[in-house]
């Protein structure tokens, strides 16, 4: 079997693993350190505009560039990021907010082209079913890149137990990401299919017109949504710094187990739908919890509390997280992935700016009910897209399923008659 497209992925996933495990510990810094105010405002300025560049340049970009360059380029935007943590300034801090929000929106559109071309080749080269290994393709990526939650947070946690100083934590954090940011360098580059047609900055804003695409946006807007509230309020609910960060340590490896585990089982028993079931019921149950039974402030002392929050966050994450990517390679041709994926982060980044702004000024029962609310909506449209629209595992239309199904109807008629007739001539 030819794995070349598969280790492509891998290198990939390493690359992002060093660009966002500094990344990853900074948002958890700022939106629970001294300055948590300005940090959660600096979080939703990059969500803003990651949210307004993946609507008009992200995908423009991608295309006239090329995937490889982009991600390159791009990546550079998270090092005045983390390294304007060094010394504190508030407007250092916005500014360079707002450029990772551009780098960040660029990154992440390329990044879902390049595993999908990658899965596609490696699908069509060992002569696989189409689509029969996007779980596990994604999963693998997700899983890797998601030991940034592990390793980040199990570093940063014994920086600050050796009470090293802010400036040299940040100093070392920065390098990092440069490093990351270096390896992208040796990636091996990838094509995106041409359609013939002219493309304009604002040509993947027509995708959103697409009935396939909008009917997953309840899910878009509840994965930011849900993205941003474990980023910007389950943090404060811990406040030891070095037990914070082992618990988002943990995070990670829940997180970085379930990608691969449920990527590759939403492949096995071709079913997605049922793999969004188990996520929601995960992320609805701690917001049950939270709602009714925990009622913060958090009891400090009792660990099982925690565990069990990060746990089912971390699950019902990485479900939601790797199908999405999934769908969207099942749904959409090459030339479209860029659109897709650019549309993809506009309502996730809105969403979590959303939630950013919510943590500031939104009451945390309210941040709660809003987050059980829009699951709800988002998986009744899921299963409406999938049973009335298209189905979430092939690709197919329901027109085109219930053709297929008469034509193996009428086929099986046909044989039955010729049998029979055979049998009465005998």
């Amino acid at each position: 079997m030819d794995r070349s497209n598969f280790y492509n992925i891998i290198h990939l996933s390493l690359s992002f693993f060093l660009i966002l495990t500094p990344f990853g510990v900074t948002q958890i810094f700022q939106t629970s350190s001294d300055h948590a105010k300005d940090g959660a405002l600096a979080l939703a300025i990059t969500s803003l505009v990651f949210c307004l560049t993946n609507l008009v340049l992200s995908s423009y970009i991608t295309r006239s560039l090329g995937v490889r360059l982009t991600l390159i380029f791009s990546s550079v935007a998270y090092v005045p990021f983390i390294a304007s943590n060094i010394k504190y300034n508030r407007w250092t801090l916005y500014i360079s907010g707002f450029l990772v929000g551009v780098g960040a929106a660029l990154l992440w559109t390329a990044q879902g082209v390049y595993v999908t071309i990658s899965t596609n080749k490696h699908e069509q080269v060992n002569n696989l079913v189409p689509s029969s290994t996007r779980g596990l393709m994604n999963g693998t990526f997700f899983g890797i890149f998601q030991l940034h939650q592990i390793i980040g947070n199990l570093l940063v946690s014994f920086l600050f137990h050796i009470k090293l100083e802010q400036w040299i934590i940040f100093t070392i954090l920065t390098s990092i990401c440069g490093l990351g940011t270096f390896s992208l360098i040796f990636l091996r580059p990838v094509e995106i299919s041409k359609d013939g047609k002219k493309q304009s900055i604002l040509s993947s804003v027509s995708i959103l017109f697409d009935i396939r695409f909008l009917f997953l946006i309840p899910t878009m807007c509840y994965s930011g949504l849900s993205q941003g509230f474990i980023a910007a309020a389950v943090p404060p609910l811990i406040v030891d710094k070095s037990w914070k960060y082992l618990i988002f340590g943990l995070f990670g490896t829940v997180s970085a187990v379930s990608y691969v585990f449920f990527g590759n089982l939403s492949d096995l028993i071709g079913r997605r739908l049922v793999i969004f079931a188990i996520g929601a019921l995960a992320h609805m149950t701690i917001f049950v919890l939270l709602l009714i039974v925990w009622e913060p402030p958090l009891d400090q002392n009792n660990t099982e509390i925690f565990l069990i929050l990060v746990i089912g966050l971390s699950i019902g994450d990485a479900i939601f997280g790797t199908l999405l990517y999934s769908i969207i390679g099942t749904f959409y041709e090459e030339s479209r992935l860029a659109d897709a994926f650019a549309c993809l982060k506009v309502f996730q980044s809105g969403s979590t700016a959303i939630a950013f702004v919510e943590d500031v000024y939104v009451p945390f029962s309210i941040q709660v009910l809003c987050l059980i609310i829009l699951l709800s909506l988002a998986f009744i449209t899921l299963i409406y897209e999938h049973y009335g629209i298209i189905s979430l595992d092939t690709g197919k239309t329901r027109m085109s399923i219930q053709k297929e199904n008469k034509k193996e109807t009428e086929a099986d008629i046909e044989g039955q008659f010729a049998y029979a007739t055979l049998s009465n001539e005998t």
